[in-house]
C-alpha cells in the first residue's frame, strides 16, 4: 500500500491585498488639496440695519467672487410683507442687482437672498433696512455689518476617497480569502 503524504497548502497570497492597502495609505497620505474659502457677501446696498432717507430703486449685493446665475435669487419684502422686488436679479461681475417696485412707502424692508458661489456652493442670507420716506435713488453701498452668508457644509473629498479605498481593500481581502479556500 502506498501512503500519500499531503502537501501543505499555501495560504492566501498577500500580494493583491498588500498592494491595495499600500495604495490606500499612499493616497490618504497625500491628503486633500488646500482648502479654498467659499465666496461670501462682502457688502450690500442698502446695508444691513441701515435707515435710508428715501426708497432705493434696487438692492445690490457684492460678493467676493462672481456668483453663478443658476440659483441666484433676491426677494425683498415690504412693510406689509408683500414682495416689492420686480423681475429677475441681474449679475454684473461680482454684484447682484435686484430692481424694486417704484413708489415704495416708508417702513421696514427685509431682503432675503440665495446665490450660487463661483465654486458651486449655495449661499443664503437676509437683512433688514428701513426707509424713512418715499422713492428715490439708492444710497451708496456700505460694508455689511453682519455675517449673512452661510456656506453649505460639504463632505471632504479626502474622506470620500479614503472610504472608497477602504471598501476596495476590504473587498480584495474577502475575495483573496474566498479564492484561497478553493
Amino acid at each position: 500500500m502506498t501512503v500519500l503524504r499531503a502537501l501543505p497548502i499555501a495560504g492566501p497570497r498577500p500580494g493583491p491585498v498588500l498592494l491595495v492597502g499600500l495604495l490606500a495609505v499612499l493616497l490618504l497620505g497625500i491628503g486633500a488639496p488646500p482648502a479654498r474659502a467659499h465666496d461670501a457677501l462682502v457688502r450690500s446696498s442698502p446695508s444691513a440695519g441701515a435707515a435710508v432717507p428715501t426708497a432705493p430703486s434696487s438692492v445690490e449685493l457684492d460678493f467676493s467672487g462672481t456668483p453663478l446665475p443658476l440659483g441666484t435669487e433676491v426677494l425683498v419684502l415690504g412693510p406689509d410683507g408683500a414682495v416689492v422686488s420686480t423681475g429677475a436679479a441681474a449679475i454684473q461681475d461680482t454684484t447682484v442687482v435686484q430692481p424694486l417696485s417704484a413708489g415704495l412707502p416708508a417702513g421696514s424692508y427685509t431682503v432675503q437672498w440665495r446665490s450660487t458661489s463661483s465654486d458651486g456652493h449655495p449661499l443664503t442670507g437676509s437683512w433688514d433696512f428701513t426707509v424713512a420716506a418715499g422713492s428715490t435713488p439708492a444710497p451708496d453701498a456700505a460694508p455689511l455689518s453682519v455675517a449673512a452668508a452661510a456656506a453649505d457644509p460639504a463632505l471632504p473629498v479626502g474622506w470620500l476617497v479614503g472610504g472608497v479605498l477602504a471598501l476596495g481593500a476590504a473587498a480584495a481581502l474577502v475575495l483573496g480569502r474566498l479564492r484561497s479556500r478553493r
